[in-house]
């Protein structure tokens, strides 16, 4: 595919987190961002898709993504429907020869996940997950003071992600037949990401203790602690809870070294991050600074950007979805692999289904 070409995009799975994506991608596409076409979007709902053509004036839409992928002006194809639903369309997508970018969690299961990974290897198209952190310009320039400054080696790193129990699952209980299109819960569903998190910051995983807890009745664990040990040695630790506080969702970050702290705040509207070395004083980035080491990251100079591009990349509610999407549809317009991809998301369902495993048998479980 040539540099200069126009990718025409399929999308399924219309629900919040795909109406997020249409924004991001509609907002890059009138930025010139990238030369992009919102070829067709895909859902069972049909009141869903009348209400996204309308809003986002897009010409097809399917209830049948079968259908769908028979459109050759569709390169590529973003699969944002429910986790257990998704395996089916991301291998009917590769099978098409469609670049393949999935919502985070890929799978239910690690099985699943290296199932969906060798149909898209057959295939040989690109791959992307929906990996939204590691787009985050907070955690960026804390990458980026890393390599600046000498903080040591790590002692410890922690991670406590909240939020309320998810509205889709209130009236459930866990003997609805419908909790299949669920997948699990808090661990999986939502602290993959902070999982992703530690691992991109400290290395491998090689063994792992967890405990899960069930408050509710609604099937699905809704509190996971889990300790995570790295290849180097360094332990860090994630709390994940699904609760009924009504309060914003929030992420807190500490990170120790030897000689110093990084702690990042996410989520809850005040995004920070703070951070010290040895006996200098705690300094404070804030958005603006913040953002530059996002641009960097995405091979972009702040000064060549219209400010509408710059605000879609940097800021905003969709503003990680937006970058995610512009690294990875640039990596497959200029043919280059695209990060975070399937490999990474594999990796990561093997902590994931190591802490289960863990919990279950109530000891931690090594990761061969």
């Amino acid at each position: 595919m040539s540099a200069d070409a126009r990718l025409g995009l399929g999308l399924i799975g219309i629900g919040n987190v795909g109406t997020t994506h249409l924004n991001a991608l509609t907002s890059m596409k009138k930025a010139s961002l990238l030369d992009i076409d919102i070829t067709a979007i895909c859902d069972s709902d049909e009141n869903v898709l009348k209400r996204a053509t309308q809003e986002f004036h897009i010409q097809s839409a399917f209830t049948d993504y079968n259908t769908m992928l028979e459109n050759k002006d569709i390169d590529v194809v973003f699969v944002f429907a429910p986790t257990a639903k998704r395996a089916d369309m991301i291998k009917a997508a590769a099978k098409a020869g469609k670049a393949v970018f999935s919502k985070k969690p890929l799978a239910s299961s690690c099985p699943q996940a290296r199932d969906i990974m060798a149909v898209v290897l057959d295939s040989k198209v690109p791959s992307g997950i929906g990996l939204t952190l590691r787009f985050d310009p907070f955690l960026l320039y804390a990458k980026e003071l890393l390599r600046q400054h000498d903080f040591g080696r790590p002692i410890s790193a922690h991670i406590r992600c909240d939020q309320r129990f998810p509205e889709s699952l209130e009236a459930r209980s866990e003997h609805d037949s419908d909790m299949s299109i669920t997948g699990r819960g808090t661990l999986v569903e939502q602290s993959i990401l902070d999982l992703d998190v530690l691992t991109w910051f400290f290395g491998e995983v090689k063994s792992v203790f967890a405990k899960v807890g069930f408050f509710r009745e609604q099937g699905v664990e809704d509190m996971a602690s889990v300790m995570l040990t790295h290849k180097d040695g360094t332990v860090s630790t994630l709390d994940s809870i699904w609760h009924g506080v009504d309060r914003p969702h929030e992420r807190r970050m500490e990170f120790f070294f030897e000689d110093g702290f990084i702690g990042v705040t996410l989520e809850s509207g005040e995004a920070r991050l703070d951070y010290q070395l040895g006996s200098g004083g705690p300094i404070r980035v804030h958005p603006e600074t913040a953002a530059s080491a996002l641009l960097e990251h995405l091979g972009i100079t702040e000064n060549d950007l219209p400010l509408d591009a710059y605000n879609t990349l940097s800021s905003g509610p969709e503003q990680r979805y937006a970058a995610l999407s512009y690294s990875f549809l640039t990596a497959v317009r200029n043919g280059t692999t695209p990060s975070p991809n399937f490999k990474d998301a594999l990796a990561l369902h093997e902590v994931v289904d190591a802490a289960y495993d863990s919990a279950t048998r109530g000891q931690p479980v090594d990761i061969l």
